[in-house]
């Protein structure tokens, strides 16, 4: 092994610059060709807790049984060597360490013991011998607890196994390169733990390890997939600049505290889910040496943040999230919650196939960003997301429901970021949210085409369009001036019933010419201004009013609808001012 580097010296070059918020595990694939499949994490635990054969161990005592594995082992008399199981079905069988009482629970070899004092040569040397025997094979090292782990620069040729191991000083990997596995499952580094720029060519198993000190992979790079499942950071997790050439699983990882993603690459599908931050999860770019240009996180496909859960701090400033038109490049934050929204940060990234659905984002901080569109309109992913992903579960619609999707949930989401772009000043981003809230709304409702939100649309554009009530506005008062020469108008000075009545003018009776004026033009002039009357309440503007019966009824219905695309355009004009006159 290398000579142990300055702890100092490492922390210091590699500790990552705070910046303010501006804010399951799946089995691998054997590579083609391959002589031997690759283990499992699950084959390696069951090789390692399971109890030896009797014909593999070096012994002549028979195994324990797996009820009374331990007591049996802890009975077990010296000469037997040491009974912790390891990989393959066999005891370890090292010569027993003698340390001080009550240091190891039972008795163990020196690679397995706890002892402070233990001899870190002799340690080492074991170590050693057991890279050199192994080869290209398995180097198993279940269960050791390391005084000292110093591997700078150092290639491993064997599939290494770290399973349950113990590294209780600083552990140095600086530059290391795994050519096999690298399996520290269930490790635990109770000191900081260096991984800078390490490379790991096969799968690399982190899952269940726990990190007592800072954990720095800044720079590594994971050329096979990357198993962080349930991993404990208990300090900062430094990934920045790391490169994940295919999936990182990270799901149900805790990091206690930063968790640093600054300008780390994700090629392959990235699972967040059920992980825990409760410090600041650094998503933002890493930044460059003088002159050179931010390196961001960059997501090149899907990636998960289900029921993910952040504390703290979330700064997504400069991540993205795939490439248009790329289907598979995309955020899920389904179910995942922000306890303190107000310091989540979405920063110049392009969120348009980012699911939001079932997570609360009414306080989040969305600046610059850039949603997907359809056409004119603002279209969040949830619309078009295909209903067979696993991801799109819940917006799969109802039993017995005759909607195509759950549209009545993703206008949920629609509502939030109208209220979050109108509570920041920005009501023209709000406007098209309102537009999206509504159209949900229209496509869940009962009668989607003929219903009163679609009647709202066709309007008003849902309170949004100022020329469009205008437009129905002329059209309804020209109806009505061709329509009141159907049932007649009678002059307004005329008494009502039984009096005698003057015969109305229609358009089967047309009225007197006066000078130039033909006849047919005369009545539609009288018509459009019984129109103009009604609609503005002024009955004394016109001479003639709608014949009492079909005329009275006409009347009443064109002040109604009047009335409404008035209001309508009213609101819109409002909803314009608000804007700023855009």
């Amino acid at each position: 092994m290398n000579d142990q580097q300055d702890p100092p010296e490492q922390k210091a070059t590699e500790q990552p610059r705070q910046t303010e918020a501006a804010v399951p595990e799946p089995e691998p694939v054997a590579a083609p060709g391959a002589a031997e499949p690759e283990p499992t994490p699950e084959a390696i635990e069951a090789e390692a807790e399971a109890p030896p054969a009797e014909e593999e161990t070096e012994h002549p005592e028979a195994p324990p049984q797996v009820s009374g594995e331990q007591s049996e082992a802890e009975e077990a008399p010296a000469e037997a060597g040491c009974r912790v199981p390891m990989r393959g079905m066999r005891w370890c069988g090292r010569p027993i360490h003698h340390p001080p009482a009550g240091v190891d629970e039972r008795p163990v070899c020196l690679m397995h013991s706890k002892d402070p004092a233990k001899s870190d040569e002799e340690f080492q040397k074991e170590f050693e011998r057991i890279l050199a025997e192994a080869g290209d094979g398995y180097a198993d090292f279940t269960g050791f607890v390391f005084p000292s782990a110093s591997c700078n620069g150092r290639t491993f040729v064997a599939r290494c196994v770290f399973y349950r191991a113990r590294f209780t000083q600083g552990a140095f990997f600086i530059g290391a390169t795994f050519t096999k596995g690298a399996y520290f499952s269930s490790a635990t580094f109770t000191q900081d733990a260096y991984f800078i720029g390490a490379t790991f060519t096969k799968d690399a198993y982190f899952s269940s390890a726990t990190f007592t000190k800072d954990a720095y992979f800044s720079s590594a790079r994971f050329t096979k997939d990357a198993y962080f499942i349930s991993a404990t950071f208990t300090q900062a997790a430094g990934f920045y600049g790391a490169t994940f050439t295919q999936a990182a699983h990270l799901s149900e990882a805790a990091f206690m505290q930063d968790a640093v993603f600054a300008g780390t690459t994700f090629a392959g599908t990235t699972d967040f889910s059920h992980a825990i931050f409760r410090g600041t999860a650094h998503f933002a770019p890493l930044a460059g040496s003088e002159g050179a240009e931010a390196k961001p996180c960059e997501f090149k496909n899907k990636v998960l943040f289900q029921d993910a859960r952040f504390q703290y701090y979330a700064d997504f400033r400069g991540a993205v999230f795939g490439e248009s038109g790329n289907s598979t490049a995309r955020p899920v934050f389904g179910l995942a919650r922000f306890e303190k929204p107000e310091r989540v940060t979405f920063y110049k990234t392009w969120l348009g196939q980012t699911l939001f659905v079932n997570c609360d984002v009414s306080n989040l901080t969305f600046s610059d960003v850039e949603w997907g569109r359809d056409g004119e309109r603002v279209r969040l992913y949830e619309e078009t997301v295909a209903l067979k992903d696993e991801a799109a579960e819940a917006l799969r619609p109802p039993e017995r429901s005759r909607d195509e999707r759950n549209y009545r949930l993703i206008a949920e989401t629609y509502h939030q970021l109208k209220n979050n772009y109108d509570s920041r000043g920005d009501p023209w981003t709000a406007g098209e949210f309102h537009y999206g809230e509504m159209e949900m709304r229209r496509r869940s409702s009962r009668w989607p085409r003929i219903g009163l939100t679609a009647l709202y649309k066709y309007a008003s554009q849902y309170g949004l369009s100022v020329a469009r009530p205008l437009r129905w506005l002329a059209g309804v008062l020209l109806l009505f001036t061709l329509l009141y020469p159907l049932a007649g108008l009678r002059p307004r000075t005329q008494p009502l019933p039984p009096a005698p009545q003057v015969k109305p003018i229609a358009y089967w009776n047309l009225p007197e010419a006066t000078g130039w004026v033909p006849r047919p033009v005369c009545l539609l002039r009288h018509s459009a201004m019984t129109t103009l009357a009604v609609a503005s309440l002024q009955r004394e503007a016109a001479y003639y009013e709608p014949h009492y019966g079909v005329g009275r009824l006409l009347g009443i219905l064109e002040l109604a609808l009047t009335s409404t695309l008035a209001a309508l355009f009213i609101l819109a004009v409002r909803r314009q001012f608000k804007r700023g006159g855009d």
